[in-house]
């Protein structure tokens, strides 16, 4: 090899070092930024829920009776469901739906009058978000009227 490609290859061996050290400093930045980014989601959805607290702080805190105390905790839940919506959470229907295993996680079956794979009981309710599961609801199956035996 002559020098004049000797330095060629010097330059562009210099010059990828220089484009593999920029990509790596931009791939820690991409990752800096998204720590940041889902640290203040998480921010933002603490102070959703610091209400909730307080509320029931309050609840604890005052001398009612019964009826007033019930009446804070439905206010509390009112409170929870408002900020669930908000965040774009829905419940996954359940008692008396058609099984869905892409919503429904069986994790009891009986023999029931219902038709075969309705839902029966719901023991954990399901979530989903913006149509994303987040939680299955955990339920329990109709085998239907023969438990599952061939008619």
């Amino acid at each position: 090899m002559n020098e004049e490609a000797l330095t060629q290859e010097g330059r562009l061996k210099e010059e990828l070092l220089r484009l593999a050290a920029e990509f790596d400093n931009y791939k820690k930045a991409v990752a800096r930024e998204r720590e940041l980014w889902r640290e203040r989601a998480l921010d933002e959805a603490v102070l959703l829920f610091l209400h909730v607290y307080e509320a029931l702080e309050r609840a604890l805190a005052a001398d009612q009776d019964p009826a007033q105390l019930q009446e804070g905790l439905r206010a509390v839940h009112r409170l929870f469901t408002e900020i669930l919506a908000r965040l774009g959470c829905q419940p996954i229907p359940a008692v008396g739906e058609a099984f869905d295993p892409l919503y429904h996680e069986a994790v009891a079956a009986e023999a029931s009058a219902e038709p075969k794979n309705t839902v029966l009981a719901e023991f954990e309710r399901g979530w989903t978000r913006q149509g994303r599961v987040l939680r299955p609801a955990k339920v329990k199956v109709s085998l239907g009227p023969k438990g599952g035996e061939p008619g």
